[in-house]
């Protein structure tokens, strides 16, 4: 008996084998590595831009620096966008246009632009957190890996001992090591995909379009109606009718 209530299911999980073949988990290690490197650049670099544009608009001389400071926000938040691309579709978005005229229209325009403001907020706010995710992430599923390996290099450890208070220094305590570590890789393989997701459903969220609330009804509105039926079959209809 239905209940008149739609049910939402919910997006399947790869199989662990399947997930393992693919090439999700090297796209996603290279995703969330990349931003170890040019998140902080990006933050640093932003940071710097807009501060000192900030400051120096104090004096007459410094607003035209604003105009060049909201070209270096949409600049470096272009290249998170870009980067999306490594594990799904790149990111777009869309900016305002300046409309009028001069130097404050058009640094009203930039700075009011809801677009130019979520690209300042996932460049510096959201920075902490996604370099958190993203080594924590990290760190578990290589610590995995070098694990899955560690009967090839334990030896190479000075002083014996490697795995820190493990202490695997013989080929059989690698052993047994190696064969925990295999039992957990499809774990550490779902939390380095996973993590990568979030980060790019996260810059989706902030730097792509927002959503329109009224997609739906307009996808509706402009879909065909049952009069909008013409030809033979609307003739036929109609003459059955009558």
């Amino acid at each position: 008996m239905s209940t008149g209530t739609r049910q939402i299911p919910f997006p399947a999980l790869p199989a662990p084998m399947e997930l393992l073949r693919s090439s999700r988990p090297w796209m996603s290690t290279a995703y969330l590595a990349s931003y170890l490197l040019t998140g902080p650049l990006l933050f640093a670099f932003t940071t710097v831009v807009v501060v000192v544009s900030f400051v120096l608009s104090l004096l007459v001389f410094g607003v035209p620096l604003l105009i060049g400071a909201a070209a270096v926000v949409r600049g470096c938040a272009h290249i998170e966008r870009a980067r999306t691309g490594m594990v799904a579709e790149p990111v777009t978005a869309d900016h305002r246009t300046v409309a009028e005229p001069g130097i404050l229209n058009g640094v009203r325009t930039r700075w009011t632009d809801p677009a130019v403001l979520r690209d300042l907020a996932y460049l510096t706010a959201l920075f902490v957190p996604l370099l958190l995710l993203d080594a924590v992430a990290l760190a578990v599923w290589l610590t995995n890996l070098a694990v899955v390996l560690v009967p090839a290099w334990y030896w190479a450890v000075p002083g014996g001992g490697a795995l820190g208070a493990l202490g695997v220094d013989d080929l059989p305590s690698a052993l047994v090591a190696m064969v925990v570590a295999c039992a957990l890789v499809p774990l550490t393989c779902y939390a380095v995909t996973g993590a990568a997701s979030l980060h790019r459903t996260v810059a989706r969220t902030v730097l792509g379009r927002p959503a329109d609330p009224l997609a739906e009804a307009r996808r509706v509105l402009a879909s065909p109606g049952p009069l909008t039926r013409s030809g033979p079959d609307r003739t036929a209809t109609t003459q059955g009718e009558l």
